[in-house]
């Protein structure tokens, strides 16, 4: 026959036996937790148009695809003009664009801004232009600037506006951006 005594030999055993393993689950999980990254987030506004690779995974929501995704589209379309001008980009969407809205900036100091009736237009000859006095158009990046150039050695000068629509890349919008800051 079992005891009395053995019947609370064997609680007091399970008793302990199910304190010990609680308490070295709860330590392991703790264990695990410590060992885990942490990401931190920017620290400080970023501007989006000069933000460099580590700089754009900084932040919340924008791994690395999104990250090479907002460089891509800097580099072929050219600098942003507003932070909603991020939605265009492959990846980032409203819920993205809310995550990141608080740690970026916009700089535009690069782009041709000027009223095109103000006194101090300055107007870039398409035909004699570098890639870097390209750039500084509305929506032009460093690929588009080079599909001017390219198109300039195997056509010659362009003749007309419409000609650039004939450029790899530049559509009616785009051209509507740069008319008034260029000249033929």
């Amino acid at each position: 026959m079992v005891k009395k005594n053995d019947i609370k030999h064997l609680v007091v055993i399970f008793i302990v036996f199910l304190v010990l393993t609680t308490a070295i689950f709860q330590q392991k999980e703790i264990i695990q937790k410590s060992g885990e990254k942490t990401r931190k987030y920017a620290e400080q506004i970023i501007d989006i148009n000069s933000a460099t690779f580590e700089q754009l995974v900084s932040l919340p929501g924008i791994g690395p695809t999104k990250a090479k995704s907002i460089i891509n589209y800097r580099e072929k379309v050219g600098e942003f003009l507003s932070i909603d001008d991020l939605l265009n980009v492959s990846g980032i969407g409203p819920s993205t664009l809310k995550k990141i809205k608080p740690f970026i900036k916009i700089k535009t100091a690069n782009v041709i801004t000027n009223s095109p009736s103000g006194s101090e237009d300055v107007k870039i000859n398409i035909n004699n232009a570098s890639v870097e006095e390209l750039m500084k158009l509305p929506g032009i990046g460093k690929v588009k600037a080079q599909e001017i150039i390219e198109f300039r050695k195997k056509f010659g000068n362009v003749q007309s506006f419409e000609d650039l629509l004939k450029v790899k890349g530049i559509g009616k919008k785009t051209l509507e951006k740069i008319k008034p800051f260029i000249e033929l």
